[in-house]
Formats: structure tokens, C-alpha cells, sequence
């Protein structure tokens, strides 16, 4: 119970993950509340990586594949529609969240004018390829190359450090820059 509790107190301290749980909460994303909200948005954002039911399961402890499978659809079906729209500004947030005996990295992409959630995932290490594979995913919902606003402190995106995106005397400028060469190869920007 005390884990439960550290766990708990943990994630409430972190920046993504408390929002995309308040705002599932606010959606009525999810219907039972058996598994916490928390744990299910874990969950959620490791399933929407790429991560199977059962090693979603297996990593997050005391959770079956059902109930991984069911928080991933409930939460991805909440969403509004993936479109290619003008953006002026993202912000992307992330921070390393402690729950059932493993550590994760949550991603949050949002559009700044609306607020709007564009883009979450989890991934147990933050590696360059997930933040490369997160922004293709943000990148694939802009019409145009918009100002990029990345957290920091608390809400660093770990997985960009290793793309070398964030020393730069113009960081915001680098970052278009360097992830439209980075993501020219897979076709996600051409024509833009």
C-alpha cells in the first residue's frame, strides 16, 4: 500500500501525465475505474508506442492485457481526429514517471492556441529513436513547420537531448531546421 501511495504521489507531481489524466477525466474517457486513471494513461501512452497489450501489461504490474487494451482504445477514441492543420506553435512536454516497479518517460504534444492534445506515448528508456518517432507523429499533424515550445526542467523531453535539438543559440529555429532534414527521409514533410 505504501508503494501505491509513493506511486501515486509521484505522478501527480508530473507534468504530462497530469494532464492528459485530468483531461481524460474531463472527456469521460473512461467508463470503469477499477485500474487508476493514472495507471491507465501509462497504459494508454505505451500502448499508442508501439508496446503490445501483454508487454504493456507485464511492464506496468497488476494490470491485465484487457484492461491495457481497453484504456488504449477508450483514450486514442477520445482524441479528436488526426488532420493536417495550420499550426502557429506546439508545445511538447515530457517527464519520467514511477509506476508498478518500472520507470517511463511520457510524451505530450499540444497545440498552443487551442490547447488541443496532439500527440502522447510512454517509452521505458527515451531514446533519440522515440523522440524522433514521437515528433514523425506530431509532425504528421501540421500542414506548415510550426514554432516548436519544448519543456524544460521538470518537463524535459529526455529522448531530444540525444538528437543534439537543444543547444543551440536559436533553439526553436535549430529544432525546425535539423527534424524537417531528420524527417524529409521518411516523406513526412514533403510538399510542406
Amino acid at each position: 500500500m505504501a508503494s501505491v501511495m509513493a506511486d501515486a504521489v509521484q505522478i501527480q507531481q508530473a507534468g504530462p501525465l497530469s494532464i492528459l489524466s485530468e483531461w481524460a477525466v474531463s472527456v469521460r474517457a473512461f467508463r470503469r475505474n477499477k485500474v487508476p486513471v493514472l495507471k491507465k494513461v501509462v497504459a494508454a501512452a505505451l500502448c499508442n508506442s508501439g508496446y503490445s497489450y501483454r508487454e504493456v501489461a507485464k511492464m506496468m504490474g497488476g494490470m491485465s492485457y484487457i484492461a491495457a487494451r481497453d484504456a488504449y482504445f477508450s483514450l486514442t477514441t477520445s482524441l479528436p481526429k488526426d488532420e493536417r492543420k495550420y499550426r502557429r506553435s506546439v508545445a511538447i512536454d515530457g517527464s519520467d514517471v514511477s509506476m508498478g516497479g518500472g520507470s517511463f518517460h511520457v510524451w505530450l504534444a499540444r497545440d498552443v492556441d487551442s490547447g488541443e492534445i496532439m500527440a502522447f506515448q510512454a517509452s521505458p528508456g527515451a531514446s533519440a529513436e522515440d523522440g524522433a518517432r514521437f515528433l514523425a507523429g506530431v509532425a504528421s499533424q501540421c500542414a506548415n513547420k510550426p514554432l516548436l515550445r519544448l519543456g524544460v526542467g521538470a518537463n524535459h523531453p529526455r529522448g531530444l537531448v540525444n538528437l543534439d535539438l537543444y543547444f543551440q543559440t536559436a533553439p526553436n529555429q535549430s529544432i525546425i531546421m535539423r527534424l524537417g532534414r531528420l524527417l524529409l527521409g521518411n516523406g513526412v514533410w514533403e510538399g510542406v
